[in-house]
C-alpha cells in the first residue's frame, strides 16, 4: 500500500514543518538554559554578598562591647591601687597621742607593708581621733589602704603636711596593735601623757 508520503511531487517539501518545530524547540531549550544559568549566577553573587555582610557585622558588634568594658573598667585602676602598696608613696608617721613609742610601732607596719617610710616623730595636736592625711587626690586610694593596714577609720585630704600620706596617731589608737583594730598592751597606757619622746 502507498500513502501520500510515498508519492511526493517534484519540488514539493513534505514534512518540512516537522523540522521547523524541532528547531523552535531547540532554541527555546537553549534560551531556558541561558536564563537559568543567569539566575543561578545572580543567586550565587547574592549569596556571596550576604555571607560577607554577615561576617562583617558580628565583628563590629563584638568590637563594640570591649570598648564599653574599657570605659566601665576605668575605675578598676583605683581599685587595684587600694589593694597594693605603692612603694613610691612616702608615708610619715606622727605620734599625736602623747604616749611614748606609738609612732615607731605604727611606722614598722607601714614599712613592712611596702610603703616608703618618711618622717617618724611626735606631733602636737588637740585631736583624739587618729587620721590618715593625704596630699592630692592621686594619693587618696593609697591613704585608704594605709588606714586599713593600721586599723584607722578616718582619711582626709590636707595640704598641711609635706609627705604624700601622713599618719597621725591619736589617743584612740595609741594602745592598739596596728592593723588589728584592737587595744594593745596596757604597758604603754601607763606611760605619762604630755609631749612624746623623740622615739615618737
Amino acid at each position: 500500500m502507498t500513502d501520500e508520503f510515498d508519492e511526493i511531487e517534484p519540488g514539493r517539501r513534505t514534512g518540512a514543518h516537522r523540522q521547523e518545530s524541532a528547531a523552535h524547540s531547540n532554541i527555546g531549550a537553549i534560551t531556558l538554559v541561558i536564563v537559568l544559568a543567569l539566575v543561578a549566577v545572580l543567586l550565587v553573587v547574592a549569596a556571596i554578598n550576604i555571607i560577607f555582610s554577615s561576617m562583617g557585622n558580628p565583628e563590629s558588634k563584638v568590637a563594640d562591647p570591649p570598648a564599653e568594658e574599657t570605659s566601665s573598667a576605668e575605675p578598676s585602676p583605683s581599685e587595684s591601687e587600694v589593694s597594693v602598696a605603692d612603694d613610691s608613696i612616702t608615708v610619715d608617721v606622727l605620734n599625736g597621742s602623747g604616749k611614748s613609742g606609738v609612732a615607731k610601732k605604727f611606722s614598722e607596719v607601714v614599712e613592712e607593708k611596702g610603703w616608703k617610710l618618711g618622717q617618724v616623730g611626735n606631733y602636737s595636736t588637740g585631736l583624739t581621733t587618729s587620721t590618715v592625711y593625704y596630699s592630692g587626690e592621686d594619693n587618696a586610694s593609697q591613704a585608704k589602704l594605709v588606714a586599713e593596714s593600721l586599723g584607722i577609720d578616718a582619711t582626709e585630704a590636707s595640704e598641711d603636711f609635706d609627705a604624700d600620706v601622713t599618719v597621725v596617731i591619736c589617743s584612740d589608737k595609741a594602745d592598739s596593735d596596728p592593723g588589728s583594730g584592737g587595744s594593745g598592751s596596757t604597758e604603754e597606757s601607763s606611760t605619762s601623757e604630755g609631749a612624746g619622746t623623740a622615739e615618737g
